[in-house]
């Protein structure tokens, strides 16, 4: 631990780092220790929208904007046949179905898993299993079973639909679609709790209405609101030792990927800072990404993300090159967290060296006692304290707490 008291202001760094990797029922996320405690270490074990939807032939309501096509977009006619009877069939409460003869059993597996990737408002079903061989047609019965009745379901739709529309409802009309992303990422992150158990966790329905989700519910929520917003963007599946689902966007022509469920503060962190938002995930490229994660090609191969210029640290000016440069922004933010009244920010740098020089040089006192960080208190006439958290040091990233 290490703390410079210079005139007595109080900087605090953690002496330890771990990460574990834990399973989110399909999630992966990452947990630590933090820090800062006046100079102890801590350790931490209104609107409706207008009825614009429509009704399946069961009765079943559709809310617009509940479909997110990509890998469907380049199926052939044999493989979008099978598409579209899968989701007549769920829609419409089919207990049964036949496997098409002009497509093999792999195809099959791979449209009913595409239909769950795309069409958000088919969580309602609740299994799909391979019946019986049919010798009249030589295809297999596929079955299908319901979690709640249609009546039911119209209720949920509804609400998810309503809960939607009050969160579009708070965008301002001259907000650009990075400042839409952002607001869409940091509502489901302060107002989403990260649930591995649940009836509702891997659904929209559960994210937004139920406030619980695991990373299948915070992807497709976000997926919904950026159709809403007319933000063109996918749902990629991959790997993190465990199965796991995040968001890909189309911004100012370029791709990045989003991770919701991966920019939630680990449970003790949350408890510490109830009110802090990551964004180590937020319009990242694929060098990010492919950290802790592979993508999963399967059902499609996701388009290539190599642009950084929205990624949130250049976009937000708090990207550090060398030390001076780690300096002015630490200044800058600090100055504007004291103006705005926020009380995070996070720094990400150029280099693992640079963030460890950074650490050590930053309360670094100099021949009169005096450190970087109490000088740029001084001339801030800052009277709380400022301290950082190295959660995610192995990503090059310090977050700043000005309180």
């Amino acid at each position: 631990m290490h703390c410079s008291r210079g005139k007595n202001r109080i900087f605090c760094a953690a002496a330890a780092l771990c990460f574990l990797l834990s399973s989110l029922a399909g999630c992966g996320h990452e947990d630590g220790i933090t820090v800062i405690s006046d100079g102890t270490t801590v350790e931490i074990t209104e609107s409706v929208s207008e009825d614009n939807g429509q009704f399946a032939d069961s009765g079943l309501y559709i809310p617009q904007h509940m479909v997110t096509k990509y890998a469907s977009l380049d199926y052939d006619a044999r493989m979008q046949d099978a598409y579209d009877s899968v989701v007549n069939t769920i829609m419409n409460f089919e207990t049964s179905a036949h496997m098409p003869l002009t497509i093999s059993e792999t195809d099959y597996v791979k449209v009913l898993e595409t239909v769950r990737c795309e069409q958000l408002m088919l969580f309602y079903l609740a299994d799909r299993t391979l019946g019986d061989f049919d010798s009249f047609t030589h295809s297999y019965t596929i079955d299908f079973s319901y979690k709640f009745s249609v009546d039911e379901v119209n209720d949920m739709l509804r609400e998810t639909e309503q809960a939607a529309m009050d969160i579009i409802s708070q965008l301002d009309e001259d907000m650009s679609d990075y400042e839409k992303l952002k607001f869409f990422h940091d509502y489901l992150v302060l107002n989403v709790e990260s649930a591995v158990e649940g009836e509702y966790v891997d659904s929209v329905y559960g994210a937004l209405v139920n406030k619980k989700a695991l990373c299948e519910g915070y992807a497709k929520a976000f997926s919904y609101l950026c159709n809403l917003s007319g933000i063109e963007n996918m749902i990629v599946t991959g790997y993190t030792g465990v199965d796991h689902m995040w968001n890909m966007v189309k911004l100012n022509g370029s791709w990045y990927h989003i991770d919701i469920g991966w920019d939630q503060p680990a449970e003790a962190l949350k408890a510490q800072y109830p009110d802090l938002i990551l964004y180590q995930y937020f319009l990242v490229n694929d060098d990010v990404i492919q950290n802790n994660r592979s993508i999963n090609n399967y059902l499609c191969s996701p388009p290539g993300a190599e642009a950084e210029t929205m990624n949130y640290f250049i976009h937000e000016g708090r990207y550090a090159v060398n030390y001076d440069e780690a300096l002015d922004i630490i200044e800058n933010s600090c100055r504007s967290c004291i103006d705005t009244g926020e009380k995070y920010f996070m720094l990400k740098f150029d280099s693992s060296n640079l963030c460890l020089q950074t650490i050590s040089d930053l309360i670094r006192p100099d021949g009169n006692g005096i450190s970087d960080i109490d000088r740029i208190v001084e001339r801030l006439n800052f009277k709380g304290q400022i301290s950082y958290i190295d959660y995610y040091k192995q990503y090059r990233i310090l977050i700043f707490v000005v309180e």
